[in-house]
């Protein structure tokens, strides 16, 4: 979700009290930064020496663990090294975190991430703060979610929808992948910025969402554009509008926000590695920098395009800002929405 940046915090300074008199003196200090430095850089010289684990909060088959695994196929290339992806379903996403959060921090466990732990993280008791508990290492795709409906609704437009919603409060619904996923909670701030008054059915997955959809047990559905981009090809459902600003490359012909005229919606998501926090950093630099080649491969850009992806990349302190960004957004929309997690 890409909809607002936060303003980062300075950091704060004092002075030294007599108390701390027998601290070590800058130049002590800094021969510790120093040395500090140079075994991080030689750990990074002899890295990779076996084989690295790439955790996945999801199933396997789905679209998250198909690009991870595509990932790790072309990272193992680089490297010479195998690169082994496990699925760690469960929690939308925590239990991989988590599990990376208690390896070593030596950058032999990545992790994949996804929107879903930002809104863990902005939810009330976070499980972890995504901010500080993982050393981001790159932000590799960035998406966005189409709104659909079944077409025996008499809409055409994402505008004719809100008027029809708003003429019947409280009797359509909307579904989602469940609840806190990214999906339900970008229909919520949708819902906050135009009034419609429309219930949410949380399900399992986009399948069971999407066939719900079609049966007509549900009116509307809002998820990743490939997952039920085949559906809109058939018929069988149709896409109303995209959830980001503008038109998105994998659905050309569908409106953006702001062309269906509701202004300050840019709703997105993201896909990308961390390692756990401490890690050194120029090991997390090499794998930048790895995974920065990875995006530039057209066999990686092909795969994007299939799945509805466009490619990101940057450097870690990117995807550190962006990671900001979204767990302080995410948390004014559950605040505002008043969203409760089961």
């Amino acid at each position: 979700m890409l909809v607002r940046r936060s303003r980062l915090r300075q950091p704060s300074f004092r002075l030294r009290s007599a108390d701390e008199s027998s601290q070590p003196s800058t130049s002590n200090q800094w021969s510790r930064r120093k040395a500090a430095s140079s075994s991080g850089g030689a750990a990074a010289d002899e890295f990779p020496a076996h084989p690295i684990r790439l955790l996945v909060g999801f199933s396997a088959g789905g679209g998250l663990d198909i690009s991870c695994r595509h990932w790790a196929q072309r990272l193992s290339a680089r490297i010479g090294q195998p690169v082994i992806v496990e699925n760690r379903p469960g929690a939308s996403g925590e239990l991989a975190v988590k599990q990376a959060m208690a390896s070593k921090p030596d950058g032999y466990t990545l992790v994949c991430l996804s929107g879903s732990n930002t809104i863990s993280s902005a939810k009330p008791n976070a499980p972890f703060d995504i901010r500080t508990d993982v050393a981001p290492v790159i932000q590799m795709t960035h998406f966005t979610f189409v709104l659909y409906v079944n077409p025996a609704l008499p809409v055409k437009s994402f505008a004719e929808l809100v008027a029809y919603a708003k003429a019947r409060p409280g009797q359509l619904n909307y579904g989602s992948v469940g609840t806190g996923s990214t999906p339900h909670l970008a229909f919520e701030f949708l819902k906050l910025h135009t009034g419609m008054d429309v219930v949410h059915v949380p399900f399992k997955g986009t399948a069971q969402t999407a066939t719900a959809v079609i049966a007509g047990d549900i009116q509307i559905g809002l998820d990743a554009i490939a997952a039920v981009k085949p559906h809109f090809d058939t018929g069988r459902l149709r896409p109303l509008a995209v959830v980001s600003a503008r038109r998105t490359p994998s659905l050309p012909n569908v409106a953006g926000m702001a062309e269906a005229g509701v202004a300050g919606v840019d709703i997105g998501s993201f896909s990308g590695v961390a390692a756990r926090a401490k890690t050194p950093r120029p090991i997390v630099d090499l794998l930048n920098r790895h995974f920065n080649a990875i995006l530039e491969e057209q066999e990686t850009r092909s795969m994007f395009v299939v799945q509805g992806y466009e490619p990101a990349g940057g450097s870690p302190d990117d995807f550190q800002r962006v990671l900001a960004a979204e767990v302080v957004m995410w948390s004014g929309v559950i605040r505002a929405a008043d969203v409760r997690f089961e």
